[in-house]
């Protein structure tokens, strides 16, 4: 077997070649980034006050209305969302179903209400300015 894994298949890439396939396939990461415009996001937030509601939930509404820059977080957290569906590659998965929580030390992390994401491990990377929000999600489904 190469050091890539088998032809095709897409497993191991990431992997040491000592890891046998059945492991390698088991483990695949996924990566998902997405960038959003602030600007949408507060226009959308305006004009639909519905939007929050459909696509947060209410700890995430709650924490990014208590900062000045709420749209920024806003969109961060939308970005965030798409990436972790990019990572998964399931276009099926509802928004309001990833919740994007701020640990005690700030980094941010990923709760999935669908049962059949409890054992995905998912990292994020948020990042935002007065004018774009991006995302990078890397999830592991075991």
């Amino acid at each position: 077997m190469s050091p890539r894994g088998k032809s095709g298949d897409g497993a191991g890439r990431l992997l040491p070649q000592s890891v046998p396939g059945a492991l390698r396939r088991a483990f695949v990461p996924g990566l998902g980034i997405d960038i959003v415009e602030v600007s949408r996001v507060r226009r959308l937030a305006s004009r639909r006050p519905s939007f929050l509601t459909r696509f947060f939930t209410p700890g995430e509404i709650k924490y990014c209305s208590s900062s000045a820059n709420r749209y920024e977080r806003i969109a961060a957290r939308f970005a965030a969302k798409e990436a972790v569906i990019k990572a998964l590659d399931d276009r099926s998965l509802p928004l309001r179903s990833i919740e994007i929580i701020k640990s005690g030390s700030g980094r941010p992390s990923v709760k999935i209400s669908a049962r059949r994401y409890a054992r995905a491990r998912i990292e994020l990377s948020l990042t935002h300015t007065s004018a774009y929000a991006c995302a990078a999600a890397l999830a592991w489904r075991k």
